[in-house]
């Protein structure tokens, strides 16, 4: 396991943070009003001043984006970085380094006044240095923290990241803990987005099933249940919506693509995704049956989920900790004799930008983040698993109930209820 910050001791220094409000211009085509962006600003001068960092380098999109707000289709593209420089010292502010290409892009939906646009075939990594130095960071014994830890990814080439570093005579080390932090307590607004990208989901959900039928393929049935996503708001670009299918054509492949199989009288769907709704994404799971034909064998088996998910969920309130969550899982499957075929050391994980954040649900003292404590304003997906497939002598099946739940003061708040959580059975 890699080794672990105290995100308990960071969410704690986040809330402490002092928003100042600038009164900067509204980008026109801004996700968020600007004192979104400048109260993301201030929880991470408070955890750069915690940790002793003297700034932030973010290159990864979904970060870029939850900092500075800018939004394109460019991020397709490798060859070049997009970086957001966020110093500790609020008077050097941010900055926001672009190919020019991006000029309309960068000021449309940017908050940043500070934007700098180097040419597009050149070598860009002069440019951030030079932003660096202009923000007094270009000194011995500054710490620049960038995405170098667990769960996060770099926006750059390891080459850039070399004359990066041979560049700066300071030191660049890994600024995870505070960009997870920042992430980690959704906004109201955020929220919305997510509870939105959950609707959307929902209706695809319904589209797809109501349509299920013998011979229909793995592919025709996403296609029916993308474009009613799509059509109820889903976002095009370079996160798209999705769902994974999983069906009888093969039990195994979790996680797996829609295939060209032909659904069969009988056969389990399961889909397991969802939208993403101006960048903030959807993960939760609805089963089917295809043709009406369900055993019995096959509902008692989808009940002790069901059960599972339920019972994960009713032990989510403020002060307990991701472990705490799992074990209240694990024990209905530990009750209902199938433990042995859990699949995961985790009942859930965070969600937002990502479909896959902290804090991770799961094993005491052996899963990343099973520690933290839940707090208001936390959105976790809760999936419990068990399945057979590696068992000859059991029903080859995967089992799981998924839902996307919001911590509140009061408890937990499903956000994924329009769609039953009942073994959805599809006559033909």
């Amino acid at each position: 396991m890699p080794i672990e910050p105290n995100f308990n001791e960071l969410l704690a220094v986040a809330k402490k943070a002092q928003v100042v409000e600038t009164d900067g211009p509204q980008p026109p085509w801004a996700e968020f009003p600007v004192a979104e962006y400048e109260a993301r600003y201030a929880k991470a001068i408070a955890l750069m001043d915690f940790l002793d960092l003297d700034a932030l380098l973010i290159t990864q999109e979904e970060n870029v984006r939850y900092f500075s707000g800018y939004l394109s289709i460019l991020w397709c593209s490798k060859f070049r970085p997009y970086v957001v420089i966020l110093p500790r010292d609020r008077a050097a502010g941010p900055a926001l380094i672009l190919p020019k290409q991006e000029t309309g892009n960068g000021t449309g939906t940017s908050w940043i006044a500070d934007q700098r646009y180097y040419p597009d075939q050149d070598d860009p990594i002069p440019y951030v240095l030079d932003a660096l130095a202009d923000k007094g960071l270009a000194r011995p014994k500054v710490a620049i923290g960038a995405e170098l830890g667990f769960g996060v990814r770099l926006g750059m080439s390891h080459e850039q990241l070399s004359y990066l570093r041979t560049g700066l005579p300071g030191q660049i080390t890994d600024g995870t803990a505070a960009i997870q932090t920042c992430r980690m307590i959704k906004s109201p607004g955020e929220v919305a987005k997510l509870r939105r990208a959950c609707e959307i989901s929902q209706i695809g959900t319904q589209a797809g099933f109501s349509a299920l039928r013998p011979g229909m393929t793995e592919k025709e049935l996403m296609a029916i249940v993308c474009s009613a996503m799509y059509a109820a708001g889903a976002e095009p670009g370079t996160r798209p919506s999705f769902f994974g299918c999983t069906t009888g054509g093969d039990y195994t492949m979790v996680n797996g693509l829609a295939k060209n199989y032909a659904l069969q009288e009988g056969d389990l769907v399961m889909i397991d995704g969802g939208a993403v709704f101006e960048g903030y994404a959807t993960d939760y799971i609805r089963q089917a049956a295809v043709g009406g034909a369900v055993t019995r064998e096959q509902l008692d088996y989808y009940s002790i989920a069901l059960e599972a998910n339920n019972a994960a969920i009713t032990a989510i309130k403020p002060g307990v900790t991701g472990a705490d969550v799992y074990e209240a899982g694990m024990a209905v499957f530990k009750s209902q004799g199938v433990y042995d075929f859990n699949q995961l050391t985790i009942v859930g994980h965070g969600v937002g930008m990502d479909v896959h954040e902290v804090p991770w649900l799961g094993e005491r003292d052996t899963v990343y983040t099973s520690g933290t404590v839940l707090e208001p304003g936390m959105v976790v997906c809760i999936e419990p698993v068990f399945a057979g497939y590696n068992d000859p002598d059991w029903k080859k099946g995967i089992w799981i109930q998924e839902d996307k739940v919001l911590v509140t003061d009061s408890g937990p708040e499903i956000l994924t209820t329009d769609i039953s959580k009942e073994l959805w059975v599809q006559a033909s």
